[in-house]
């Protein structure tokens, strides 16, 4: 598998007013800080955001999930020109670890991610539209293409839990 080459995002946009903006979303994230990218550009998760619920339990872990999507999206595919985009992106933790730095605690978690480069996407959708309701058509030459095209990469996050850790 060949490795994808992300870059860091480069914006002074935060990720927050990013998020909110781009997925079109009612509900914004209780986030502030960097983009994750080292200890030092940690997103902070807020437990005392105003605009989270006060009525609900806070659930910080599955926000961690929920960011991490959000910033692969936008590393992969949304902040980027069509020869730099990802489809059929797909990402699992390989590790998650807890850090304690200057009495604050982090989660440092570590993601694989798989995707197909936009342009391979779209000419195996076009093969599949094609040919794949043909009764001869190699379903498994099909897949095993598919899987030769994927790309991958690892990916840091790194998150500031204090506001919820332990509480």
């Amino acid at each position: 598998m060949k490795e994808i080459n992300v870059k860091q995002i480069n914006t002074q946009t935060s990720l927050r007013k990013l998020c909110s903006s781009i997925f079109d979303s009612d509900a914004e994230i209780p986030i502030k800080g960097g983009w994750g990218y080292s200890i030092e550009d940690a997103i902070i998760i807020d437990k005392n955001d105003a605009v989270v619920p006060r009525d609900i339990p806070f659930d910080g872990i599955s926000l961690e999930y929920v960011i991490i999507d959000k910033r692969i999206y936008l590393e992969l595919n949304g902040l980027q020109d069509n020869s730099n985009k990802y489809k059929d992106i797909y990402w699992k933790v390989e590790k998650q670890e807890l850090v304690s730095n200057e009495g604050r605690y982090f989660d440092k978690i570590t993601v694989r991610i798989t995707a197909l480069h936009l342009d391979d996407y779209k000419s195996r959708r076009t093969e599949w539209k094609e040919n794949g309701h043909k009764p001869d058509f190699d379903k498994e030459w099909f897949m095993k293409k598919s899987l030769e095209l994927t790309q991958y990469c690892y990916r840091e996050f790194w998150f500031d839990i204090t506001s919820f850790y332990a509480q």
